[in-house]
């Protein structure tokens, strides 16, 4: 089986988020990267997403800093956005970006 590149995944989800949900929908997506880590782990396989957990943790503690009560990152995005989960969605693609490059010194790569 080849070994699966999270970040290479995310840069098609970014491309084409219609393939995939339908729309472009941050909810959406936090749902199906959590199923599919849900589903990585019963069969076994270490974390696959190590990266955008890290995101997360770095969101909660850079972002959020445990201060205004969000409860998770995607809440915040989607707040941010007034309630507009098309324009979460590309914010989270912003601030994730940033952080790849400013944390990992990465970019996401061109989705093929």
């Amino acid at each position: 089986m080849k070994d699966f590149d999270e970040l290479a995944f995310l840069a098609r989800i970014k491309k084409r988020p219609g393939m995939y949900f339908g729309r472009p929908s941050l909810r959406s997506m936090a749902d199906m990267i959590f199923g599919m880590h849900h589903a990585f782990c019963l069969c076994g396989r270490e974390d696959q997403f190590p990266i955008f957990h890290a995101f997360i943790d770095w969101y909660h503690e850079e972002v959020l800093k445990d201060q205004n009560g969000y409860a998770c990152w995607w809440n915040h995005l989607i707040y941010l956005s007034g309630g507009e989960d098309r324009e979460a969605f590309d914010g989270f693609f912003r601030v994730f970006e940033r952080y790849l490059q400013d944390v990992h010194g990465k970019t996401l790569p061109k989705a093929e």
